[in-house]
């Protein structure tokens, strides 16, 4: 199993981080993708528990909410699209084909998957975009890395056994110690290379990334256990589905945009 893991890795991770470097349309159609079939995974999970979700406007919602990047429309468009999303499944109510719930969960899915994997797009548009793109990446994976083996060789506390019964509290910190270590050496490289980001702005959002990225884990967890699911998919070799991969990042995207967007402006062009 182990193995499988590492192999899966090394072929995707060069894929991924070229894809992140160059940006532009690239980019785009590698987020779309992956919006799409995490999507599918979210909605086939709750099917899984007797649910009905809609897919199909799920995937119009995703379509949308693309091309508006893309066109780089302003808001009224954007809130025009989710208001006309919400009618169709309004309709779909009154015909008694879906429930509120159904409803709650399509909207949940657009706005857990679709919007928040948007932020890459968002964080790699803005100034040295092409740097702080790697970083909800690698400090997810780094703090997914540092977790595994700091709870194998120190976990005696668990953390949240109702949800994720082998995550113990010394996992946790060792995860955050990983993606706050990475964070910081990156930094001084590209500090190094010119980069005029001050470096304690790196050991904070790798230390923001360390606990958002497991938050990103353990809501995904939450999912899968209230859904009665293994893993989400089996598109990935040793990991699952898209959504066993990218949890984390999910919740890392957002937290290093919002923090250069509003704290540091880094990203304003």
């Amino acid at each position: 199993m182990l193995r499988t893991r590492v192999i899966s890795v090394i072929i995707s991770l060069p894929i991924m981080i070229a894809a992140l470097y160059l940006g532009g349309k690239i980019l785009v159609i590698l987020i779309f993708l992956l919006s799409i079939v995490g999507l599918n995974e979210y909605y086939n999970a709750f099917k899984n528990a007797d649910f009905k979700p809609d897919i199909c406007l799920g995937f119009f919602g995703t379509i949308c909410y693309y091309s508006i990047i893309i066109i780089d429309m302003n808001s009224i468009v954007l809130f025009s699209s989710i208001l006309f999303i919400i009618l169709l499944l309004f309709f779909d109510i009154i015909k008694r084909e879906r429930s509120i719930l159904d409803m709650a969960i399509t909207i949940s899915g657009l706005i857990y998957i679709t919007f928040l994997f948007g932020n890459i797009l968002f964080l790699q548009k803005g100034s040295f975009g092409r740097v702080l793109v790697l970083f909800p990446f690698i400090t997810a994976w780094l703090s997914d890395t540092f977790a595994y083996f700091a709870g194998i060789n120190f976990g005696k506390h668990k953390l949240c056994p109702a949800i994720s019964p082998n995550k113990t509290v010394e996992g946790a910190l060792g995860g955050i110690f990983g993606s706050a270590l990475f964070s910081f050496i990156a930094g001084t490289l590209f500090y190094k290379l010119g980069l005029p980001i001050p470096l304690f702005h790196y050991l904070i959002i790798g230390i923001l990334c360390g606990i958002t990225g497991q938050a990103g884990d353990l809501f995904a967890s939450s999912i899968k256990r209230f859904c009665n699911v293994k893993d989400f998919g089996k598109i990935l070799p040793g990991h699952g589905g898209i959504l066993d991969r990218f949890d984390s990042i999910l919740f890392t995207a957002p937290t290093v945009y919002i923090y250069f967007k509003l704290l540091f402006k880094i990203l304003s062009e």
